[in-house]
Parts: structure tokens; C-alpha cells; sequence
């Protein structure tokens, strides 16, 4: 059965769904993926919305290549007004869900209003239901779609689903899929907490009609040999993201206590070479692993060596990780490093977002803008690895004054904290930076300026 490209509009108040194909002229025009989101939620949002409304429209999709033979088109796009800016929300994850969808009958969800009750969307080949999530509500990222799989009875589905932290409507949430795959910015994964969705899940086996397979082939072929052959992406095969971590650090590029030094010193143990000893060590010589289609194959698969999650099994760290979890709070040991990637991802919240933030809570520790009744007693000093790992729990469950403080993004944050506060926060339109000094690189510093959705270093 031949596929035409086709947009669900789901309203969680209702109940109601409706599908709709996607008209030629608006796909000539924004193609696909992020362009065709942001048509659509031009067109949908009222102005001035509460991101976190039932009128806040919620976009998941997948490109206009997505789901068939080309390479590296993987990407889930997900999009509304972000809880944590109040602009443009725009976040996007790879691994496997946007390929299951496009299989299952559609390429856009438009997801508006607000259920009752938790609830998880399910689709396949061309039908959609609303389900009832009320006893996977509360789970992790993992345990949420292993529970969805369990109870369709098929391991094959694919999910795109939400932790505690999104749950909790911690603006910095993310959508997630598979173990580490993260739509990791600007809180798209409230907005879905926001509407009491708990996960879409998708299963497919419909065809995608490509108008002339055969040029398509021979020219992704040509593709795929560029990737294969550029080293930087031979580099990713065998590190991973964390491979520019040493560069970066060794010419004054890695932001350290909150930015008050540009170079972590003496962190050979989260250098990236050590990462993959450990990632051989706990998974074997053949530990990388990688998205549909994709060629590259740059995430390591490990389980943490040591401490109260060892053997816990895990993907990553990214170069984010190594930033929010090693150079920003001056902590210098692999395990916290690994531990954090774990947690963020099974909570499902931003970990550049939830680095930075604990970064700049612990600097206004030591200034003493923070004290220990404010932290419930945690010893929130640089370096503290305890405290770094306490602080990412209290904060995807919103616990004591500073985790539910901190939950609502650094801007909010400095208003509720006062006392100079504000002065010390690294961010850019509400959205914190990359964990880089951008006067290493000046183009980084122009991209954080000028991109749509605040500070980035992907737009």
C-alpha cells in the first residue's frame, strides 16, 4: 500500500482526530520536518498563549525524506512555544520513532488541548487512538516504553515519550526515544506534560512511495561514501561526540565553574579516551551504536563501572554531558559523569540545561547568595559530586525549595532567588549556552546570538 503524506490533528480535550493529507503547494513550500512545524504552528497558536495551555499546539514529525532509503534522515522534529523561553520551541532527536511513524501513515501529529487524565496516542497503519497511560505514569523513559510494548505486544514499536521530569513540568524537559535519543531543548517535553501525554507510540508497515528509486539509490550511494570517508565522522564512529572535548579543553574552549575559568584542568578522567576505556570495558571492543540509516554510528552503549547505579545500562555521554556533568560544576570523575548522562535521560530532562543551572546554583553557593538552608542542607560547593547528582534528582522531581526553584529555568529561577542573581547566569534569551567559551570560536558566538530559539549551537 502506497503512502501520501498526511498530518493527524489530535485535540486531547475532545478526543477528536482528524487526518488530513498535506497539501502540494505548502509542501513545495516548507518541505518538511522544522519548516513545515513552524508553518503549522504559525497557523495554530494562538497569540500570546500560556505554553504550558491546552492552546498551546504541540508539532512531532519527521522530514520529507524520512523513512526511506536516504541516509541520515532520521530525525524526530518536535516543536511549540517553549515553557522555558516563551519563543519559539524547537527540538529535535534521532533513533528510530519518525521513520515508525512516516511506516505507520504519517509524517505530521498536531497535538493541541489537554486530556483529562494521562494518556499515551497510539498509531498504526493509518488508525489512531487515544489510550489511556494512567498506570505507566510516574515511570522512566525506559521503563514508559517497555511498559507500552508490553501492553501492545509487540517489541517493535517505537515510542516518543516523556520522564518525571516532564511529568513534573520542569520547563527544560525533553521528549525522548529509545535509551538516549533527546529532543533536548527549549522543553518540549513539558509542553507534553502540560497536556497530561505521557507518550505517542507508532508501528507501521505501510510503504513510502519514492518517484524514482532507482536515481534515489545510486545517489544516496554517492551519500553515504562522502560520510564514510570523512574522518571526522571515522572519529565519531569510534568516540562519539566527546572526541573535540580534549581539543577544545587543551586551547582554553571548556567553560569551567560557571564560566569563571575557560579550561578544566586536571580531568583525564573524562577525557573522551577514557570514556571509551570504559565503554569497552562494560560492553565489549563493538559498543557503538547509531540511528536509523545512519552510517556514522556515534553513540557508545556502556554501564556505569561504579557507585549506588552501577551496572545501570546507558548510551552516550555526549560532548553535553562531559560539559554539564564534568567542566561546569568542576567535577572530575567518569562514574559522575556516566551517572549523570543516566539519570538526565531516564528523567528525561536537557542535560546541557541541567548542568549549567546546577553549575550557576552552585557559584551563588559559594558567593554565599545561596545558603544551606536554601539547599536543604546539600553542600552545594564546585566539585561536590554527591551534591551535582542530589541536585538533577530534586530537580526532575521538583523536591525542596531549590529542585522546584531551579525547575523553572534559570531566568524564572533569578527572580524567585533575587540578590544579584541574574548577574551570574549564562544564557541567552532564557536558554542557557553550550558548554564552550565562545571566544574560542568566533562563528559559535554569532550562531548563540542571532539563533531562533535562544542560545544554541545548532541552529
Amino acid at each position: 500500500m502506497a503512502l501520501d503524506r498526511k498530518i493527524a490533528y489530535i485535540d486531547l480535550t475532545t478526543g477528536e482526530i482528524e487526518t488530513k493529507p498535506i497539501p502540494l503547494e505548502v509542501r513545495k513550500k516548507f518541505l518538511g520536518g522544522r519548516g513545515l512545524d513552524a508553518y503549522l504552528l504559525y497557523n495554530h497558536t494562538k497569540k500570546g498563549c500560556d505554553p504550558m495551555s491546552p492552546d498551546n499546539v504541540l508539532m512531532i514529525s519527521g522530514g520529507i525524506l524520512t523513512a526511506t532509503c536516504a541516509s541520515a534522515t532520521a530525525r524526530t522534529h518536535v516543536m511549540a512555544k517553549s515553557p522555558l523561553t516563551g519563543l519559539l520551541g524547537s527540538a529535535n532527536m534521532g533513533g528510530f520513532f519518525a521513520p515508525e511513524l512516516a511506516w505507520a501513515g504519517f509524517h505530521h501529529l498536531v497535538i493541541k488541548g489537554k486530556a483529562k487524565k494521562p494518556v499515551y496516542i497510539w498509531i498504526h497503519n493509518g488508525e489512531i487512538e487515544i489510550r489511556d497511560a494512567g498506570n505507566i505514569w510516574g515511570k522512566t523513559v525506559t521503563e514508559t516504553q517497555w511498559a507500552i510494548r508490553k501492553e501492545l505486544d509487540d517489541e517493535d514499536v517505537k515510542c516518543a515519550v516523556i520522564g518525571p521530569a516532564g511529568e513534573n513540568l520542569v520547563r527544560f524537559a525533553n521528549v525522548m526515544t529509545g535509551i538516549k535519543n533527546a529532543a533536548g531543548r527549549t522543553g518540549m517535553g513539558c509542553v507534553m506534560g502540560s497536556k497530561n501525554l505521557k507518550a505517542v507510540a507508532a508501528r507501521g508497515t505501510m510503504d513510502i512511495k519514492i518517484a524514482h528509486p532507482v536515481e534515489a539509490l545510486e545517489y544516496n550511494k554517492r551519500f553515504i561514501d562522502q560520510i564514510t570517508s570523512a574522518k571526522v565522522n571515522q572519529t565519531q564512529g569510534t568516540l562519539g561526540t566527546p572526541f573535540i572535548w580534549g581539543a577544545t579543553n587543551s586551547w582554553g574552549g571548556i567553560r569551567t565553574r560557571n564560566f569563571q575559568y575557560n579550561q578544566c584542568e586536571n580531568a583525564d578522567d573524562i577525557e573522551p579516551e577514557r570514556i571509551d576505556e570504559i565503554c569497552e570495558e562494560t560492553m565489549g571492543p563493538y559498543h557503538m551504536t547509531g540511528c536509523f540509516g545512519c552510517q556514522v554510528h556515534c553513540r557508545a552503549q556502556y554501564k556505569i563501572p561504579s557507585g549506588p547505579y552501577a551496572g545501570e545500562y546507558d548510551e552516550g555521554p555526549e560532548y553535553t554531558s562531559q560539559g554539564a556533568f564534568g567542566g561546569e560544576p568542576d567535577c572530575k570523575s567518569a562514574v559522575t559523569v556516566l551517572t549523570g548522562n543516566h539519570l538526565v535521560d531516564q528523567y528525561g530532562m536537557d542535560n546541557l540545561e541541567t548542568g549549567s543551572i546546577i553549575s550557576w546554583a552552585m557559584e551563588l553557593y559559594e558567593l554565599g547568595i545561596l545558603t544551606s538552608k536554601d539547599t536543604d542542607g546539600v553542600d552545594l560547593r564546585f566539585g561536590n559530586d554527591e551534591a551535582l547528582l542530589e541536585m538533577v534528582h530534586r530537580i526532575a522531581f521538583r523536591k525542596g525549595w531549590l529542585g522546584d526553584t531551579l525547575a523553572d529555568g534559570g531566568v524564572q529561577a533569578s527572580e524567585k532567588i533575587g540578590k544579584d542573581s541574574f548577574s551570574y547566569l549564562i544564557q541567552v534569551k532564557g536558554m542557557s549556552n553550550l558548554h564552550s567559551d565562545e571566544r574560542a570560536t568566533p562563528a559559535l558566538a554569532l550562531n548563540i546570538a542571532t539563533g531562533s530559539r535562544g542560545s544554541d549551537h545548532l541552529r
